[in-house]
């Protein structure tokens, strides 16, 4: 049997148990602060340690999503919050936040740490980056292909955890801003609206619609099908997407998948886990490489259930599959539950496929294809899998001791420590004595345990009575003593020390610096114009009119007098190394005054040799979330999610920059909405390189427009339809202790870039007819 690990999600105690009892490894589950799914409903403390308590019980692992990112007034109560949750005995905190993990690793070096997804770890650099900071395991970013996983897990050594079925992120999880900028709900603290599940109009630079649909709304994945290159590729973990979900979800899910670990493969499994839910059908994500169009759910962003049959004019229904009462139902965005069916004159509670039969009812479907949403038979089947809390049991093997005159005793060997319980005197035998058999009988009872007694050893029997109930009492303290036991070991003191102070920097602090990013050739021609001292180019957006390394070498041999900044791009996978090099060789030209990136394996690479900024994608939200860096940054932008009073709060305020003009990118993804619908790609048919000729905007409900990128990798960026515009605010910024200042340009035009370069270093407002001020009034939940 496969030892690697099956993670089920837990968004109640019914979820829970659910999970537990159909054969999780682990579960992982939120409780009611500081949890990336604000909106599940989430534990209490005290329904936090019961659950604790429970899995224990069943010797099952309990991992806490601790993942948000965490504002300076936030981060001593998760803090005190991580103590309480290490004294119940929780067995790791699943984290995001980088201030949180520095304060922990100072605090509870013992508790372990689990990289959350939302840290964007998707290169082997970067999860060894981590690991070397204390992080235990790595929550992969789930872009990455077997191979990717293969080579992190099995060649790096590293012990990792990857999603295998559930719903999947469009843009790398920790890089998505859109629901946070747009309506104030930030996705990196758990309180994502899901705007891509929104339905978007793909236009062209002439306004020309070249798309219409849910554009940006993925397939669930699932790799149900896909055990053994999962087995081969040396992942420690499984993770199953669905703290949000229904407790059948999570039964079927673990049931299935864990059928799948141990050998057995049936066709039953996905099948049925299409008719619990999914959208459109599943993908396998990016497991087997980029893919296009054929990893989208176009047309339905919702459950869309499973085809059974067509309902016709006449309001009949001409089934393909089994339709029974209870089933729910739907065509198109018309829904219903089947209250009864009608053959002909008589009402059942069943039909088969290839009957016509109408509903019951005063609701009616209109006529089209036919969906079963939630089929009856499958989740009353999921709900009974079990009756209680304890149905599945552990099996164990007990030695009995029986002889007249003497105590009876039982036995156990469990995980290495011996439990014995005694009864009370055994009896001479008046008339029959116990059989062996009747004793067995008693002593293989479990009742409200995780355990049984599956075997019995004999050390000795003899002739004797004892009483049933005294059997039964023997038996029962023993297995209370056991699960007792496994609670009691988990649970920790805090240990007494102090924290650890922050590392002192080796690399000098820039104060007053004024960072100019440019990603065009025109927008480069002006800065150098115009008089740019510190220059940020970003050599990586595809097309002829953008910057390219090039044009960077040529700008280090001949304008030594400007400091010049490369930006690394975010997302670097398998062309991590390459472009690495490709940055040294740079050097050849001219000494390079840094690189901006939220990249950890760039990071790691070249931190010891470039002086390295972060970018704003590293979510540096508190005070101590730069500390956790440690002499690898001296500097880093800000958080784009803070507002003013929580900018003026934070600690050591010149090691940050923040941006006073720019459009903040939204989304960073291996999916390209231009290259699934112009572009025609598909998994067998290759991108036709649309976005090479033309730009294209995606056009939301309201009426916004948000212009599409693509870089040298293929990858899409969405961006801010409206740049944040702060120059009024620059004064303010310098009032607060924000002394260090940067403003990117992107799509603007030559006048445009001209316009704000001028009122940048100048100082000066600048008055836009269409943009937004970012969270710096605002804020985020």
């Amino acid at each position: 049997m496969n030892n690697i690990e099956l993670l089920a999600p837990s968004g109640s105690m019914e979820s829970l148990i659910m999970a537990v009892q159909n054969g999780a490894d682990a579960v992982y589950l939120g409780g009611t602060r500081f949890s990336a799914r604000a909106y599940a409903s989430n534990f209490t403390e005290q329904e936090l340690e019961d659950a604790v308590d429970y899995c224990h019980s069943y010797g099952v692992k309990v991992n806490i999503t601790l993942n948000t990112l965490l504002k300076d007034s936030e981060l001593d109560e998760a803090v005190s919050y991580a103590q309480f949750l290490y004294t119940i005995g929780v067995d790791a905190l699943i984290v995001q936040d980088t201030g949180l993990i520095y304060r922990l690793r100072g605090l509870l070096p013992d508790f372990e740490l689990h990289a959350s997804t939302q840290l964007t770890i998707h290169n082997g650099e970067g999860a060894l980056y981590f690991t070397e900071k204390g992080i235990r395991r790595v929550v992969l970013s789930r872009e990455l292909s077997f191979e990717e996983i293969r080579h992190i897990s099995r060649d790096l050594g590293v012990e990792t955890e990857i999603f295998v079925h559930g719903a999947l992120c469009i843009s790398y999880s920790g890089q998505c801003l859109m629901s946070s900028i747009l309506g104030g709900r930030s996705g990196n603290r758990g309180r994502c609206a899901q705007p891509c599940r929104l339905p978007y109009n793909l236009v062209d630079e002439l306004g020309v619609s070249r798309a219409k649909a849910y554009l940006m709304s993925p397939k669930d994945i699932t790799a149900v099908d896909n055990m053994d290159e999962i087995i081969d590729s040396g992942v420690y973990s499984l993770k199953i997407e669905g703290r949000m979900k229904r407790p059948e979800y999570v039964a079927a899910a673990v049931k299935y998948f864990r059928e799948e670990i141990e050998g057995r493969k049936e066709a039953y499994h996905k099948n049925n886990l299409l008719k619990v839910f999914n959208r459109e059908g599943f993908s396998d994500g990016y497991f087997h490489g980029k893919t296009g169009r054929d990893m989208m759910s176009f047309h339905y962003p919702k459950n869309t259930g499973v085809p059974i049959g067509r309902v016709n004019s006449d309001g009949s229904l001409t089934l393909s599959e089994p339709l029974r009462k209870g089933d729910g139902l739907r065509v198109g965005e018309k829904g219903l539950t089947v209250e009864g069916i009608r053959d002909r004159g008589n009402v059942k509670e069943k039909a088969q496929p290839g009957e016509t039969v109408k509903l019951t009812g005063r609701s009616t479907l209109p006529e089209g294809p036919l969906y079963k949403t939630y089929d009856f038979e499958l989740m009353d089947e999921l709900k009974r899998s079990h009756n209680g809390r304890y149905d599945r049991k552990i099996g164990l093997t007990g030695t009995l001791f029986f002889q007249a005159g003497e105590e009876a005793s039982l036995m156990v060997e469990y995980k290495g420590k011996t439990y014995r319980r005694t009864s009370k005197i055994v009896e001479t035998p008046i008339k029959a004595p116990l059989t062996l058999e009747r004793v067995e009988e008693a002593l293989k009872k479990s009742g409200e345990s995780p355990y049984v007694l599956t075997a019995i050893l004999v050390d000795h029997f003899g002739e004797g009575f004892l009483p049933i109930r005294e059997l039964n009492e023997m038996r029962r303290l023993l297995l209370e003593d056991l699960a007792e036991d496994q609670v009691k070991s988990a649970k920790r003191t805090l240990p007494e020390h102090p924290d650890r102070k922050p590392h002192p920097m080796k690399q000098e602090i820039r104060e007053n610096l004024r960072l100019v990013s440019v990603s065009t050739k025109e927008q480069l021609m002006l800065a150098l114009e115009m008089g740019v001292k510190d220059l940020a180019l970003y050599p990586f957006y595809r097309g002829a009119r953008y910057i390219n390394f090039r044009d960077v070498a040529k700008v280090l041999e001949e304008h030594k007098e400007i400091r010049l900044y490369v930006k690394v791009s975010n997302i670097l996978r398998t062309e991590l190394h390459a472009i690495v090099e490709k940055v040294k060789k740079l050097e050849d030209h001219g000494r390079l005054a840094g690189i901006i990136t939220n990249n950890a394996g760039v990071i790691r690479l070249l931190g010891k040799d470039f002086y390295i900024i972060g970018d704003y994608k590293l979510n540096i939200m508190n005070s101590d979330a730069l500390n956790f860096y440690e002499e690898d940054l001296a500097m880093s932008m800000v958080s784009e999610e803070l507002n003013r009073q929580e900018l003026k709060g934070l600690k050591n305020k010149e090691r940050y920059i923040t941006m006073v003009y720019g459009r903040q990118e939204m989304m960073h993804s291996e999916y390209c909405p231009v290259g699934a619908t112009v572009g025609g790609m598909t998994r067998e048919v290759p991108c036709n390189e649309a976005c090479m000729r033309e730009s294209y905007r995606l056009k939301d409900r309201m009426g916004e427009e948000f212009p599409v990128m693509t870089d040298i990798f293929c990858r899409s960026y969405i961006m801010n339809g409206k740049p944040k515009n702060l120059l009024d605010s620059t004064k303010d910024l310098m009032h607060i202790g924000i002394r260090s200042l940067r403003m990117d340009l992107t799509t603007e035009s030559a006048e445009e870039a001209r316009e704000v370069l001028h009122a940048f270093l100048h100082g000066e407002a600048l008055e836009l007819p269409s943009f937004n001020r970012g969270h710096y009034k605002r804020g985020v939940e």
